[in-house]
C-alpha cells in the first residue's frame, strides 16, 4: 500500500511543478528576446531580438514621419508634414525599456509576470520629439492666414539702413502652449483625425516703450563700424555699418516681457566666411631645425588649431557696438597637432643615420625646382611604423607653388618644355638624393622607380625618378624612433640627411658591373628649317647605351655580422644618338638629294658630260661656231651657273 500512496503523492507534485519547468525552459531560451506580449506604442515586438525589434519600431517611426496631420483654425484647414517639424522617436530608449519589461522584479514577480504575459500585454511608450522652433514658426504662419485680426507682440527691423519699430497690438491668436501640445498628440499617432486649434483673445506683454527701447539700442549698434581683434592668430576684421545693419535683430525673450537685441549668427558667419582660413587655422606640427654640419637639433614649436567661438563673438560684437567700437575676436582651442612640441623635445637625442649629396650645374630652371622641393621636405618627421612619400608630402608641382618649367623625361626621352609634366621638371635629382639617404640609413624601401635612361650624374641602379601621381619615392620607418629628414643645398648641389636611431645598423652598397649591354643606334632627323645642306649633319643629342645593372644593400649589425636585405636590378633602355640632316637623307626611299653644280667652263665636252652624269644629272649640249680651234669641243658657257643646287 505504501508505494501506491507515494505514486498518488508524486503525481499532483509533478503536475504542480510542470508550469515551473515550462517557465524556466521558456525564459532560458529567450534571454536575448523581448518578452512575450510586449509592444512599443502598440507595435508588437514580443519574441524579437534587438535588431528585429529595432527595425520594426523604425518602420513605425517612418510611417509617423510620412503621415500628414490636419489642423483646423477658424474653420480653415491646414496640413502639417511631420518632416517639416523634424519629428523623431527615441527608439533606443524604447527598445531598452521593452527588454526590461516583465524582467525587473524578484524571481516570484518575474514568474507572475510570465503568467500574465499570456493574457495581459505590456505597452512601452515611444517618446517623440519635435523641433519647437519649427512648430512655433508654423503656428505664427497659420495665425497670419487664418486670423483676420491677429495679435502682434511688436518688433524692430532695419530697412535699407533705417531702424523701423513695429508696435504691439491686441487681437486674436492661438494659445501656443495648448496648440503645441495638441500638435504633439496628433502627430504621435497613425489614426489621425482633424484637430481643432482654439483661437483666443491675446493682449501683448510688450509695450510701445519696450519697442522704442529696442529700436534705440539697435540704432546705436549699427551707427558706427566695429573692429574685432584676435591677438592669438593676429586676426583683425572690421564690420561696416551696412554689415551690422544686415545682421542685427530683436527677439522676444522666453517670457515675452521684453525685446532682446543681438546679431544674427548665420549672417555674421556669412560676412566672415571669405576670411575663415585666417582665424580658423589647422594645427601645426612641431618640427626640428637641424644644423647638418654639427648635427644639432633645435625644436620649432607646434601649435594647436583654432575654432571660432561664435557664441562669445556675438556677445563681444554687441559690447563693442554699444561701447568703444573695439572688441575681442574670441577663439577656441581646436585640434591638437599630430606631433606636439612636447613630443619633439623628447627626441632631441636622435643622431645622424646617413646622408647623400648629388651635384648639378648652377643657374638652371631645374635647380629652382630642386630647391623648392628641398625646402618643403626639410624637417619632415616620420613616426615609427609609418610610411612617407615625396608625393604625399609635397603634392602636385604647380606654378602657384613656385615650380617652373624644366626638362623632363616624357615617354622615354628628354623633352622640354611645353608639356604639363615639365612644370617641376628636374626634381628627380631630389628623389635620387633622398632615396640614397634612405638606402644608406638602412630604412625600408617601400617603392621607387629608376629612370628609363641612365644619366651619369646619378649612381648606377641606385636612383629614382619622380612624377605626379607617380612614380614616387616611398619609404617606411622600420625603427622604434622617429625619423627626421633634413635637407640643404648650394648653387651646385643638393643634400638629404636622415636623423633617428636604427639600432646601430650601417648600410653599404655592392654595385655589380653592367650586363647585357645594348649599344645605342644612330638616328637621323630631318631638318625642316632648310639650314642643313646635303652631306652635312649636326648632332642633336648624344646616345646612351642600354644595360642591366644589379645593386645589393649589405647591412652590418652591431655585433659585426652582415646581411643583404635589398637586391635591386634595373634595365636601362638605350637612347639613340640623333643627328640633324637634310630631309632627303631620311626619306627611307632611294636617295635623291640635290647636288651642287660645279663649274664646267674650259672642260672638254666629254669631261663635262662625265662629271654631270656622275652627279645624276642629264646634260644638254648646245653647239656654236668658234674661230679659235683651241676652243673646239670645249665648254665655253653653262646654264645653270656654277654653285646652284639641282
Amino acid at each position: 500500500m505504501k508505494p501506491r500512496k507515494a505514486i498518488f503523492f508524486l503525481v499532483p507534485l509533478a503536475i504542480a511543478l510542470l508550469p515551473l519547468a515550462i517557465y524556466f525552459a521558456d525564459t532560458a531560451s529567450a534571454t536575448d528576446e523581448v518578452a512575450r506580449n510586449v509592444t512599443v506604442a502598440g507595435v508588437p515586438i514580443g519574441g524579437m531580438n534587438r535588431a528585429d525589434a529595432t527595425l520594426t519600431v523604425e518602420a513605425y517611426e517612418n510611417q509617423l514621419r510620412t503621415d500628414t496631420g490636419v489642423f483646423l483654425i477658424n474653420g480653415e484647414s491646414f496640413k502639417l508634414s511631420p518632416m517639416s517639424i523634424d519629428l523623431t522617436a527615441d527608439i533606443r530608449s524604447a527598445i531598452d525599456a521593452a527588454f526590461e519589461a516583465r524582467r525587473d522584479g524578484s524571481s516570484f514577480a518575474n514568474l507572475a509576470a510570465w503568467v500574465r504575459s499570456f493574457s495581459a500585454p505590456v505597452d512601452v511608450s515611444l517618446t517623440l520629439t519635435l523641433d519647437d522652433q519649427a512648430v512655433l514658426d508654423q503656428l505664427i504662419a497659420w495665425e497670419s492666414e487664418a486670423i483676420p485680426n491677429p495679435a502682434f507682440q511688436g518688433d524692430v527691423v532695419v530697412v535699407d539702413g533705417v531702424v523701423v519699430p513695429h508696435y504691439p497690438r491686441a487681437g486674436k491668436s492661438l494659445d501656443h502652449t495648448t496648440a503645441h501640445a495638441a500638435i504633439v498628440s496628433a502627430m504621435s499617432t497613425l489614426d489621425k483625425t482633424d484637430t481643432v486649434l482654439e483661437v483666443v483673445d491675446s493682449t501683448p506683454t510688450l509695450s510701445d516703450a519696450d519697442v522704442d527701447a529696442a529700436a534705440e539700442e539697435i540704432s546705436l549698434m549699427i551707427e558706427d563700424p566695429i573692429t574685432m581683434i584676435s591677438p592669438e592668430v593676429g586676426f583683425r576684421t572690421t564690420f561696416k555699418p551696412e554689415h551690422l545693419a544686415s545682421a542685427v535683430q530683436a527677439d522676444i525673450n522666453p517670457d515675452g516681457s521684453r525685446l532682446i537685441t543681438s546679431f544674427n549668427e548665420t549672417r555674421v558667419l556669412e560676412i566672415l566666411d571669405p576670411r575663415r582660413t585666417e582665424y580658423e587655422i589647422e594645427p601645426i606640427d612641431a618640427k626640428f631645425d637641424i644644423n647638418l654640419e654639427t648635427d644639432e637639433f633645435t625644436v620649432v614649436a607646434g601649435r594647436s588649431g583654432t575654432l571660432l567661438d561664435t557664441e562669445n563673438l556675438l556677445i563681444e560684437m554687441k559690447q563693442a557696438a554699444l561701447g568703444s567700437g573695439t572688441g575681442k575676436f574670441p577663439l577656441l582651442v581646436g585640434a591638437e597637432p599630430d606631433f606636439t612640441t612636447q613630443a619633439a623635445e623628447a627626441f632631441t637625442s636622435l643622431g645622424p643615420l646617413a646622408g647623400f649629396t648629388t651635384n648639378h650645374p648652377a643657374r638652371q630652371p631645374r635647380v629652382t625646382n630642386i630647391h623648392k622641393m628641398a625646402d618643403t621636405v626639410n624637417g619632415a618627421i616620420v613616426l615609427p611604423g609609418e610610411e612617407w612619400s615625396i608625393n604625399d608630402h609635397v603634392g602636385e608641382r604647380t606654378e602657384a607653388k613656385g615650380y617652373v618649367a624644366a626638362p623632363a623625361i616624357i615617354n622615354g626621352a628628354p623633352y622640354c618644355c611645353d608639356h604639363p609634366a615639365n612644370i617641376g621638371g628636374g626634381v628627380s635629382q631630389f628623389g635620387t638624393t633622398l632615396f640614397n639617404a634612405v638606402f644608406y640609413s638602412c630604412l625600408e624601401d617601400v617603392g621607387h622607380k629608376p629612370h628609363s635612361l641612365y644619366f651619369t650624374r646619378y649612381p648606377m641602379g641606385r636612383e629614382a625618378t619622380l612624377g605626379v601621381p607617380g612614380p614616387d619615392v616611398r619609404f617606411g620607418n622600420n625603427t622604434e624612433f622617429p625619423i627626421v629628414i633634413a635637407t640643404a643645398y648650394t648653387d651646385t648641389s643638393i643634400t638629404v640627411k636622415m636623423y633617428g636611431d636604427n639600432g646601430g645598423l650601417t648600410c653599404a652598397d655592392v654595385t655589380h658591373d653592367p650586363e647585357e649591354i645594348v649599344p645605342f643606334e644612330e638616328e637621323l632627323v630631318a631638318d625642316e628649317e632648310g639650314v642643313i645642306l646635303p652631306g652635312e649633319r649636326e648632332q642633336v643629342r648624344s646616345g646612351i647605351d642600354g644595360f642591366l645593372v644589379k645593386v645589393d644593400r649589405v647591412v652590418t649589425y652591431p655585433d659585426g655580422h652582415t646581411e643583404t636585405d635589398l637586391k635591386l636590378a634595373h634595365r636601362y633602355r638605350p637612347l639613340s644618338e640623333q643627328y640633324l640632316v637634310h630631309p632627303c637623307e631620311v626619306t627611307g626611299e632611294p636617295v635623291n638629294c640635290p647636288v651642287q653644280l660645279p663649274s664646267l667652263i674650259d672642260m672638254t665636252w666629254d669631261d663635262a658630260y662625265t662629271t654631270l652624269t656622275d652627279l645624276g644629272l642629264s646634260p644638254i649640249k648646245v653647239t656654236g661656231f668658234v674661230a679659235d680651234e683651241s676652243q673646239h669641243n670645249v665648254v665655253l658657257t653653262q646654264n645653270t651657273p656654277p654653285g646652284e643646287w639641282l
